[in-house]
C-alpha cells in the first residue's frame, strides 16, 4: 500500500514534468516579425499628462520611412526628460535604445528594461530584435510637447490708419476670411476691405444711406442686411450694391442676431407703436411676435449668438437704449427669441460698461471691448458661463496691447474670421489666417479711429495640436 503511494506520486511528477515542458515549448515562437504596436509612458506625480501621449506610426517624408511619434502633443511645459517607457512588438527577443550624439547618457546606446527612464527630449532611435534573434527593425521616436503657451493670445496691429474718412458712423464685419469695414460721413458711404487686416481696398458704394447709424449691420444667409431707417431694410449680396424694400406693418429699430437659422429684429407696431421681436427666414418675409420685456434696448446694443457646448443656440444682448431713450446696463439671454432672461438682476459684473460696446464669441468664450462709463479707461471682458457673470481675462495670458488701451473707445468693431475647411496639413498659412480677433476703429467723442489689431490664442494655430521638439 505504500510501494503503490510513492509509485503514484513518483508517476505524477513524471507527468507534471513533461506537461510543463510541453507548454514551454508550445509558448515559444520563432518570429521574423519585430515590427512595432504600442508605446506607451507612464505617468508620475510630475509629470501627469504622460500617459495620454498615443504613439503611432507615421510617414516620414524625408527619412523615407515610418517614424514613432504622437501626432497630439503633449501640454506645455510637460517633462519628458525622465520617462519610463513601454514599448510593445509584434514579437521581440530584446529592444536597443540609441542616442543622439551629445546626449546626456555616457553610452551611445542601452537596452530597454521597463525599469530606467528615458530622456526623449530628442529624437532617439528603437531597434528591435525579432524572436528568431536574427531579423531587426529600427526606428526613430519623436515626442511632441507644445513648445508654445496654447491660452496664450497674442496681440499686434495690423493697420496704423486704414482710412482718413471723417466717418460719423462705422462698422466692421467678416464674412468668410473677408474683412468688410464701413464708414460714412454724412455725404458718402464707404467700403474698405481685406483679407488680412493690413493691406485695404476701398469702394464707394451705392443704395446704402449716407446718414444711417451702421451698428445693427449683420450677414444672414449670403447677404448683408441693414436697417435703423424706419420702415426700409436694406440688403446686398456683395456688400457694395445696396437694395432697399419696405415694409408698412411695423418700423424696424434694430436687427438683433441670427438665430437657430432665423434673421431677428426689434420692431414697432406701426398700429400701436409698441415694440415687439420678429424674426425672419428669408430677410424678405417677417413675422412679428411677442413684445419686449420691460429694460429691454431698442437701440445701440451689442449682440452676438453662439452655439452652446450642449449643442443649443443661444443670444445675448448687452447695454443700449430704451425705447425712452434711458442708457440701459442690462444683460439679456435668450435661446429661442421668445423666453428672455435678464443676467443683470442676478450678476453685477458687467455694469460699468459704457454705450458702444462690442461682444463676440470665442474659443466658447464671450469677450467684450469697450469703455467704462465712470472712468472713460478700456474695458476688456470675458465671459466662460454664457455671459452670466464677467472678469478681467488672465492678466498674463491675454493682455491686450498697452497702445490699445491707452486709447479706449467706443463703437469698435470685434469680429472674428470664420474658421477655414483645412484640405492640406502643412498649409501653414490657412492655420495663421483663420480665428483671428480684428478690433477696428471706434471713437471717443469727436475724435474717429481707423487703427486695426489682431489677437489670437495661440491654441487656434495648431496643426492637428502637434509641435515637433527639435
Amino acid at each position: 500500500m505504500k510501494f503503490t503511494f510513492f509509485r503514484f506520486i513518483f508517476l505524477f511528477a513524471i507527468i507534471a514534468f513533461f506537461s510543463s515542458c510541453l507548454n514551454s515549448s508550445d509558448s515559444t515562437i520563432i518570429s521574423t516579425k519585430a515590427y512595432f504596436s504600442s508605446l506607451t509612458f507612464a505617468a508620475n506625480d510630475s509629470i501627469p499628462y504622460l500617459s495620454t501621449a498615443a504613439f503611432t506610426l507615421e510617414y516620414d517624408a524625408a527619412l523615407k520611412d515610418s517614424v514613432i511619434i504622437n501626432v497630439d502633443s503633449l501640454p506645455y511645459s510637460t517633462r519628458v526628460d525622465s520617462v519610463y517607457p513601454t514599448f510593445s512588438f509584434k514579437t521581440s527577443a530584446g529592444a536597443k535604445l540609441y542616442f543622439p550624439t551629445g546626449y546626456k547618457y555616457n553610452k551611445d546606446s542601452a537596452w530597454i528594461t521597463g525599469t530606467d527612464t528615458v530622456d526623449f527630449r530628442k529624437p532617439i532611435k528603437v531597434k528591435n530584435f525579432a524572436t528568431d534573434g536574427k531579423t531587426t527593425r529600427t526606428y526613430v521616436v519623436r515626442t511632441n510637447v507644445h513648445s508654445v503657451d496654447p491660452e496664450v493670445y497674442l496681440w499686434s496691429k495690423s493697420s496704423d490708419d486704414m482710412s482718413s474718412v471723417d466717418a460719423i458712423y462705422q462698422k466692421a464685419i467678416a464674412i468668410d476670411d473677408k474683412l468688410f469695414y464701413y464708414q460714412n460721413d454724412g455725404t458718402n458711404s464707404y467700403l474698405h476691405t481685406s483679407t488680412n487686416g493690413s493691406s485695404w481696398s476701398t469702394v464707394n458704394v451705392t443704395g446704402l444711406p449716407v446718414n444711417t447709424p451702421l451698428d445693427d449691420m449683420i450677414e444672414f444667409n449670403g447677404q448683408i442686411f441693414l436697417s435703423r431707417d424706419g420702415f426700409n431694410l436694406y440688403s446686398s449680396t456683395d456688400g457694395v450694391s445696396w437694395s432697399k424694400s419696405a415694409l408698412t406693418a411695423f418700423s424696424f429699430k434694430s436687427l438683433l442676431f441670427v438665430l437657430n437659422s432665423q434673421l431677428w429684429a426689434v420692431v414697432q407696431s406701426a398700429s400701436d407703436n409698441t415694440y415687439h421681436f420678429a424674426n425672419s427666414t428669408d430677410g424678405a418675409n417677417w413675422t412679428m411676435i411677442g413684445t419686449i420685456p420691460d429694460n429691454f434696448p431698442v437701440s445701440n446694443f451689442a449682440s452676438v449668438s453662439f452655439t452652446q457646448p450642449t449643442g443649443k443656440s443661444k443670444a445675448v444682448v448687452l447695454s443700449g437704449f430704451s425705447p425712452d431713450g434711458t442708457l440701459l446696463n442690462n444683460r439679456w439671454s435668450t435661446e429661442d427669441g421668445a423666453y428672455w432672461v435678464d443676467f443683470s438682476t442676478e450678476n453685477h459684473t458687467l455694469d460699468t460698461l459704457a454705450l458702444g460696446v462690442s461682444v463676440i464669441s470665442y474659443d466658447r468664450k464671450l469677450l467684450a471691448f469697450g469703455m467704462r462709463t465712470d472712468t472713460q479707461k478700456a474695458y476688456y471682458k470675458i465671459s466662460k458661463d454664457d455671459g452670466l457673470s464677467w472678469a478681467n481675462p488672465d492678466t498674463v495670458r491675454n493682455v491686450l496691447p498697452a497702445a490699445l488701451k491707452a486709447t479706449p473707445r467706443s463703437y469698435a468693431s470685434m469680429v472674428v474670421f470664420k474658421p477655414r475647411t483645412y484640405n492640406k496639413l502643412d498649409s501653414k498659412t490657412d492655420i495663421e489666417g483663420s480665428n483671428r480677433i480684428f478690433i477696428i476703429g471706434g471713437k471717443l467723442g469727436a475724435m474717429v479711429y481707423s487703427d486695426v489689431w489682431t489677437g489670437k490664442l495661440n491654441r487656434k494655430n495648431f496643426l492637428l495640436q502637434s509641435t515637433y521638439i527639435q
